[in-house]
């Protein structure tokens, strides 16, 4: 393990791994190609500049909400160490599997000197408070969905606030630090700081950052053509229940295509499916750009610390 992590920290093998990471986030905007001339061709800039607004700024909140839950949990991090590491781990989710964004999200944070205990906590209660609320989003469309779908956003809340329970969670750390071999030599103990009342403003920080990227679905909408504002809800749950699906599905990069799918059918009612898939086509755009954005800065601001 100690070779292995020593592999991984020479500068040669990182500056590798983030390069693959760029060129596969690159590669994914490229397959857009074909469809790109035929849609920036009907499109209204104004709206595609407010969904890229309002995108970098669920983007922004989305870090300070894993800030904040470092903060409480006792990290010496501050909120632009953070936004380096979410920024830079999120490259990760355009591999299959997902298995780089978890490693990303690790290796950043224990380069910053967050303990493996607080890395693992933070990263278990975020998640399921991000799944969790987005089932929340998903609730007045569960009508339009299949009866799997639709009992599996009725009952992953119920799942999602068992696992970050502090009893259960502590026993989760626990099991963890036993399957990598050192649970004999170091007890673990659950980092304090966690309760119902923080979980419930997470959960609140959450709530608004989906709204702001339905926000960014409706814009992307809107920017196709006159779309009425009354469709916002469904916008929020096919942004919400599309990225949470294609988090889930491990064979699809970043999700791609899943949200795309699963968003078509929750607003091809009220647009059409056509609107409904070009707009979220573009908002997939929109995304990709952001996230290269956010991740290239990161890393030049990384780059540019080390040499000064």
């Amino acid at each position: 393990m100690h070779k292995l992590r020593r592999i991984a920290g020479h500068p040669l093998v990182k500056a590798s791994y983030f390069l693959l990471l760029v060129v596969a986030t690159g590669f994914y905007l490229y397959r857009w190609g074909d469809r790109l001339p035929d849609l920036l061709a009907q499109v209204r800039p104004l709206w595609v500049l407010a969904a890229l607004g309002i995108t970098g700024l669920a983007a922004l909140l989305y870090s300070f909400i894993q800030y904040s839950i470092y903060k409480r949990l006792g990290a010496p991090v501050s909120y632009w160490t953070t936004l380096r590491i979410i920024s830079i781990s999120q490259l990760g989710k355009y591999l299959p599997g997902k298995v780089m964004f978890a490693g990303n999200y690790y290796l950043l944070s224990r380069e910053a000197g967050i303990s493996n205990a607080q890395v693992g906590t933070s990263f278990v209660v975020s998640q399921a408070l991000w799944m969790l609320t987005a089932s929340l989003c998903g609730l007045p469309v569960l009508a339009l969905l299949n009866p799997v779908l639709r009992y599996t956003v009725i009952l992953l809340p119920v799942g999602l606030a068992l696992l970050i329970h502090p009893r259960f969670l502590s026993g989760l750390l626990r099991l963890a630090q036993r399957i990598s071999g050192r649970g004999q030599s170091i007890p673990l103990a659950l980092p304090q700081g966690l309760g119902g009342a923080f979980y419930l403003r997470m959960a609140a920080l959450y709530l608004i950052n989906w709204i702001l990227a339905g926000a960014g679905g409706w814009f992307s909408l809107r920017a196709l053509g006159p779309v009425d504002p009354d469709i916002f809800p469904l916008a929020l749950a096919a942004l919400a229940l599309g990225t949470i699906a294609g988090f889930i599905a491990l064979f699809a990069p970043v999700g791609l295509g899943v949200r795309e799918g699963l968003g078509t059918i929750i607003l091809a009612p009220a647009v059409g499916a056509e609107v409904a898939l070009l707009g979220l086509v573009l908002l997939r755009g929109v995304t990709v750009v952001l996230d290269l954005s956010l991740a290239l800065l990161s890393l030049a601001s990384r780059a540019r610390q080390r040499v000064f």
